[in-house]
This record gives structure tokens, sequence and C-alpha cells, in this order.
């Protein structure tokens, strides 16, 4: 019987073929901006009307809250994680490829380490945050409801259906992003672990028997997901930025209010 973590077979000039090619960022990275352009394209002839009915709001243009402090300290603070992270990550994958940046491989490997701190402690803080603080009902639940609107979205966005749901506190689109996002972090997190040794120690690989090549493999995930993060974010910021009606929207992850007119 073979042990677990067994010698690798590949020698170290095999090394490079343990990761994701260059081409597959830039894959992503067109495709997103092919979405944006599309979508910019589709939006600028017609603009969705929803087509439920509305509650009753408040007239005029009274301020309510929209993020308390703690949603926007969260969001600003994994802001500054994922770009670290996403820096220090391509740094250390392509060493030189952005000029203007310097740093050995170890220094760029600094800066992601605090990433990771700094993403970790927001994540315990959220989950400590939604499961024992919060008082109302969580807005980003993702049901069979809010499938359906999704649906309804795309159907509408092709011109296969006029119907266009109404918007909750957040539309569908940013809840099927939220738990897209999360569940790509969740996984760029769980294949960093796997690599980082003081991390690996904590999993149970011996327990399923992965040995080195399964090692060798997240770094293959790690770098997709990683790819897949940028398109989402490349996404995130052109309906943060781009789009004009969402600008109170984005004005309010700094502000915390919004108008009800808005």
């Amino acid at each position: 019987m073979t042990e677990p973590y067994t010698v690798p077979s590949f020698t170290m000039a095999d090394y490079n073929l343990y990761r994701v090619d260059d081409r597959v960022f830039f894959v992503f990275v067109a495709a997103a901006l092919t979405f944006c352009i599309v979508h910019a394209a589709r939006r600028a002839f017609r603009q969705p009307q929803p087509t439920e009915a509305h509650g009753v709001h408040p007239a005029g243009d009274e301020k309510m809250q929209r993020h308390t402090l703690f949603q926007r300290i969260y969001h600003w603070a994994n802001s500054i994680a994922i770009f670290t992270l996403l820096i220090s990550g391509w740094m250390m994958y392509q060493p030189r490829q952005i000029p203007t940046l310097e740093g050995t491989t170890s220094e760029w490997f600094f800066w992601h380490r605090w990433g990771i701190a700094l993403l970790l402690v927001g994540i315990v803080a959220h989950i400590i945050h939604e499961a024992f603080v919060a008082k109302d009902a969580n807005p980003m639940v993702f049901n069979r409801a809010e499938v359906q609107r999704i649906l309804s979205i795309f159907k509408n966005f092709f011109g296969l259906s006029k119907n266009y749901p109404l918007a909750g506190k957040y539309h569908t689109g940013q809840i099927f992003f939220h738990w897209a996002v999360a569940g790509n972090i969740f996984l760029s997190i769980l294949t960093g672990m796997v690599l980082w040794k003081p991390f690996r120690d904590f999993l149970p690989l011996s327990l399923f028997g992965l040995g080195w090549d399964f090692i060798y493999f997240s770094r293959i995930l790690h770098g997709f997901f990683s790819a897949t993060l940028i398109a989402s974010l490349i996404g995130h910021l052109y309906f943060a930025l781009f789009i004009k009606k969402n600008w109170p929207e984005t004005k309010s992850m700094i502000t915390g209010r919004i108008s009800s007119r808005e």
C-alpha cells in the first residue's frame, strides 16, 4: 500500500505544467468585456420597465438606510483584500508583467498573506454578524422565486418575453452575483489552503488518500478561480460605475442611504 504523500513523479522542470495558461485569464477578461459591451448596446435601445405592481413607497426624496455601517465596512474591507490578493497573486504568477510594480516573489507573498488574513477576518465577522446580530431577514436569500426572476430577466433581455420582475432591496442579478462570487471565493480559499502548508495541515487530505498530485493540480484550480473572479469583478465595476441608473446604489455603499424615489 503506497503512502498518500509520495514524491512527485515529475521533475521541477515540469512544474509550470501545473498552472493555468496565461491565455485562460485573457479569455475570461475578453468574455467579461464582451458581455459588458453587448449589455450596453442592448440597453442603449431599450431600458426594461418592471411589469410587476409597485408597492406603496414614501413620496419625495426622503432618505432611507440601504446599507448599515457594518455592511459598508465589510464591503470595502473585502474590496481591499480581493484587490491585494489579485495583484500580489498575479505578481507571483507572472513576475515583471506589470512594469510599474517591483518586488520578489517572497515580498509579494507577504502581501498575499495579509490579503488572506483580511479576507478571512471579514468573512468570520460577516458570519457572526448575520447569525447573532442582524435582526432583519437576509435579503440575499437565493430561492426558487429568485431563480424564476433571473430567468425572466434573461428572457426579457433577449426579447423572448415582455415580463420584467420588480426588484426588491437588491436586484435579482445582484443576488445571483453575490452567491456566484461567494462560491468562487470559497473555492479559491480552499485551493489556496491546499497549496499553503500551514493551512494544508488542517485539511484531512491523507484521510481521502490525496497526495502531491492533488496538491499540484490545486494550483490549476486556484488559477482558474482567480481568472473567473477577475471576470466577475469586471462585470461588477461595469454595473456599479457605467450604468447611470445604478449610481445612487453605488453612492449608498459609501453614505449608507438612498432616497425613496431612487
